[in-house]
């Protein structure tokens, strides 16, 4: 397996990257829904709320790593060239 060139600009600038760590994130708060009895009443976000921001940073991501970003990929060629 072999990175590619520009592996640490990625990750310091990619939405996607960043989408998908929120998401690991969420779905390790989602662990904390299975453990929900256990800490029911101290914290102040509704359980099933874990679940759906999991499922939303998933997609935001890959919806953020379809987008050209300048401090990733360069500027964007010409189109009428």
């Amino acid at each position: 397996m072999k990175l590619i060139h520009n592996w640490r600009k990625v990750v310091t600038h990619a939405w996607s990257f960043h989408l998908n760590g929120a998401a690991v994130i969420a779905a390790l708060l989602g662990a904390v829904d299975t453990a929900w009895p256990f800490f029911f009443g101290y914290l102040p976000i509704p359980a099933p709320v874990f679940g759906l921001l999991a499922g939303l940073f998933s997609v935001a991501a890959a919806i953020a790593r379809l987008i050209p970003q300048e401090t990733v990929s360069g500027k964007a060629p010409d189109a009428h060239q």
